[in-house]
């Protein structure tokens, strides 16, 4: 094996002329090994190991002084890694939404700000739109699964079979029911692995869709919808397996209607996505909801163009959208997802509901994974697995990332 000798400390690395101080790895398509870090693998944490990556996989964890002779190194000087993180609902970031144009340039921009923040991997989604919209944003994610381009696992379609009493900022002029013809278009567009996650209201969706698209390899979550408790259980038993944004946009928990919340609390089989922003659901309300979920409770961001971007506001469909104090609404109030990145999601986890840091960090990737079925490839740092990783310092700021293989580093960050 040609292993290159090339050995550094990356807080003594500094660039003059930019912005900030940054390092690509350029040869990272040879073996080299990350050291001097603890190392969060998504089962437990490791210390005084060293992690060997050869071109995009992880091959082996090891004592730092069992090292082959000769291997590239790169010291962290004690910052700690975790696996990049998963968000399965990306609206926008660095200025840009999907929804306005699901182009292939319009993912790269999301994917640029959202890295920043220890993203790896997402779903970009589109909101109720037309049919050739939808069109548009299948073919542009496929587009960057043949390519292997931006962290894109997969296209997430909210809407636009939902219901309008839960609607929230989404375009009534889209909203329908699942017709025939539609039905087949999202069928082919998850044979080719495009669609991964739609969202719908399913009091609208006759059981024998729901079972052809889940038959489909389609996963399938349940909201913006008003369904009773007792219809949430049977849509359980009919291809419904997780809830979009838990507590939001979905009828509510009470003592005499648990609605669908309620449901997606007690199905023990049932994923659930919630947004750690304190702004969608209480602190409180997480707090209770990961003690009755478990694993199956995993955090999204639900993110807008603002995240990564200095500009706070911006226009969806008709809607002007103000961001203030981290919160995104409409003129009238309403809220419009949010400007929450993914590390201050698990930041909000640690510092304000009291989750230990290695199960927040599990919540943000080894959970995600699983629920998408690549729990096999991602989130995770284990031999075998996908080496896409986050670098943070004792407060979780991030401070780079490994994706396929490839490192970056943001030295005063």
């Amino acid at each position: 094996m040609d292993i290159s000798v090339y050995r550094f400390k990356l807080r003594n690395y500094s660039t003059t002329g930019t912005k900030e101080n940054k390092f690509i790895l350029e040869w990272w398509n040879k073996v080299y090994a990350i050291n001097n870090c603890k190392v969060y693998t998504g089962k437990n944490l490791l210390v005084d190991k060293a992690v060997i990556i050869d071109s995009n996989k992880i091959v082996d964890i090891i004592s730092p002084f069992n090292l082959p002779a000769g291997i590239s190194e790169i010291n962290l000087g004690g910052l700690s890694i975790a696996p990049g993180f998963i968000d399965i609902q990306v609206n926008g970031g660095g200025g840009c939404l999907f929804n306005e144009e699901p182009s292939v340039s319009v993912i790269c921009k999301i994917y640029e700000a959202h890295k920043r923040f220890g993203t790896t991997n997402f779903l970009p989604v589109l909101l109720s739109n037309s049919r050739d919209k939808m069109m548009a944003a299948v073919k542009s994610v496929k587009y960057c699964l043949d390519k292997k381009l931006h962290g894109i696992l997969g296209l997430h379609l909210e809407g636009p079979f939902i219901n309008r009493k839960k609607a929230g900022v989404h375009n009534n002029k889209y909203i329908r029911t699942l017709n025939a013809e539609e039905l087949n278009d999202l069928i082919k567009a998850a044979g080719s692995k495009v669609l991964k996650l739609l969202t719908v209201a399913p009091e609208f969706i006759p059981p024998d869709y729901l079972r052809m698209l889940s038959g489909a390899g389609v996963l399938l979550s349940a909201g913006h919808s008003d369904i009773t408790y007792d219809e949430a259980i049977k849509c359980f038993e009919n291809g419904i397996t997780c809830v979009t944004h838990l507590f939001n946009a979905m009828s509510q928990l009470s003592g005499r209607e648990p609605g669908l919340a309620g449901a997606a609390l007690q199905a023990k089989n049932v994923w659930a996505g919630i947004i750690a922003d304190g702004f969608h659901v209480h602190y409180a309300a997480i707090d209770i909801a990961k003690r009755i979920k478990g694993r199956k409770l995993f955090l999204t961001t639900d993110a807008m163009p603002p995240v990564g971007k200095a500009s706070r506001n911006f226009m969806l469909g008709d809607y002007v959208i103000q961001c203030r104090d981290g919160k995104c609404t409409t003129e009238t109030g309403v809220i419009a997802g949010s400007v929450l990145d993914m590390a201050t999601a698990v930041r909000n986890c640690i510092y304000e509901i009291g989750i230990p840091i290695e199960e927040a960090l599990r919540m943000a990737s080894t959970y995600p994974a699983e629920f998408l079925g690549m729990g096999c490839e991602l989130g995770k740092i284990e031999p075998g697995y996908n080496a896409n990783l986050v670098i943070f310092d004792d407060q979780v700021e991030v401070k780079g990332v490994v994706v396929n293989g490839k490192f970056e580093f943001w030295a005063n960050s």
